[in-house]
């Protein structure tokens, strides 16, 4: 088999694995804390610490991955993934529920760092927005089975059936890249300081860039714990409806994807991040107006195709710009520092999120976000180019 298929296959499944895991407690994780005994509060704090060890330990995985290869760092990121499921598995305090999500936030700082680095390297700028695209798609179908699969297990089978079941499946895939023959990619020599080289040039661009995915991650941050308890006191909705309402957005992304990844590939990144951002927005506000728990989910779902259009070309613009060997960067530093990004408003969405709806309400700090997101909307066509290759020019000031 072609050596890029063998590499695309095994980071799929890698990527896949994380987020059915990561995601499959949105639809059991707020009702089995609140029956420990936590509030909203807690609540966000037991999401964010996903995100806080995300945070901590992303960039320094990168660089690890550019000097000791990727598939050492996949390996160790798969079984601890398996770790942190038999943690949760075993929780019976929100005290455990947090340390859980801090060894779920380490492997997912290991398998996104290095993953997506070793797509990067094997795939080059004419068809890497496309690949990319495909493996976030990819991303998407476990988010989709992950509140599926997690309401429904919780809902027959129990708790922590819900967890050891896809701890057996990280464990196999991490058997997988340990048995596996792929090459040493991104092995560097070149020291730290270097890799910062791309980004002095351009720190305008690359302030917007980061800028955007904080937003967009905390899109999701403000919405995976908090929409849940939402459609619970509202309309009553259980565990396995609102499963399925987070599948359908995950779908919707799934399918958009790569569609994004193909469109940054052939125009640039300009014009569809912008128009996500701005529509991001406007989902947001219009689900808080709806008066049933069909519509509401209906519309709320439509955020995986908007966040598609701003998150999946955003990675291949980081690799094109800061991350490839020609501009002197590092694909595994660059993928640390969109994880730590990510990571960043995932801790602010819920954090943040979660002391603002104690002092306001839900649809007051909603309607707050999509203002936001429309404004980050126009500082992204302010600042980035409609062509690839110039996309750093805006911010050089030549």
């Amino acid at each position: 088999m072609d050596r890029k298929i063998i590499v695309f296959l095994l980071v799929s499944a890698a990527i896949f694995t994380d987020m059915m895991v990561y995601s499959l407690v949105i639809p059991v994780l707020p009702s089995y804390s609140m029956s420990l005994g936590a509030d909203q509060l807690m609540i966000g704090v037991i999401f964010g610490a996903f995100s806080l060890a995300l945070l901590a330990f992303s960039i320094p995985i990168g660089l690890l991955s550019d000097r000791t290869g990727r598939r050492p760092i996949m390996v160790i990121g798969m079984l601890t993934l398996a770790a942190s499921s038999v943690v949760f598995a075993l929780s019976g305090n929100v005290y455990v529920l947090v340390l859980a999500r801090l060894i779920q936030g380490m492997s997912g700082a290991a398998t996104w760092s290095a993953g997506l680095a070793l797509l990067a390297d094997t795939y080059g700028p004419e068809e890497r927005g496309e690949k990319l695209g495909y493996a976030m798609s990819i991303m998407s179908v476990g988010m989709l089975l992950g509140p599926v699969a997690g309401g429904f297990i919780y809902e027959y089978l129990g708790y922590a059936p819900t967890f050891l079941i896809p701890s057996v499946v990280a464990c196999g895939i991490g058997l997988l890249f340990l048995v596996s023959r792929i090459p040493s990619a991104g092995i560097v020599k070149t020291g730290g300081p270097s890799y910062l080289q791309p980004i002095l040039k351009a720190p305008g661009v690359f302030g917007v860039c980061a800028i955007i995915t904080i937003a967009g991650a905390a899109t999701f941050g403000l919405i995976e714990p908090f929409m849940p308890v939402y459609l619970y006191q509202t309309f009553e909705a259980s565990p396995a409806a609102i499963g399925l309402g987070f599948g359908f957005m995950s779908l919707l992304s799934a399918v958009f994807q790569p569609v994004a990844g193909r469109m940054y590939d052939r125009n640039g990144g300009r014009v569809i991040i912008t128009a996500g951002l701005i529509a991001s927005g406007a989902v947001i506000a219009l689900s808080m107006l709806m008066p049933t728990l069909l519509l509401t989910a209906a519309v709320f779902a439509l955020l995986g195709i908007t966040v598609s259009f701003v998150l999946s070309p955003m990675m291949p613009l980081l690799s094109d710009l800061f991350g490839g060997r020609d501009v002197g960067g590092s694909q595994g530093f660059v993928y640390g520092i969109y994880n730590t990004l990510f990571s960043l408003g995932l801790v602010v969405g819920p954090f943040a999120g979660g002391l603002l709806i104690t002092n306001l309400s839900l649809p007051v700090t909603l309607y707050g976000h999509a203002a936001l997101l429309a404004l980050v909307g126009l500082l992204a066509y302010a600042f980035i180019s409609s062509r690839k290759k110039a996309a750093a020019v805006r911010g050089t000031g030549t």
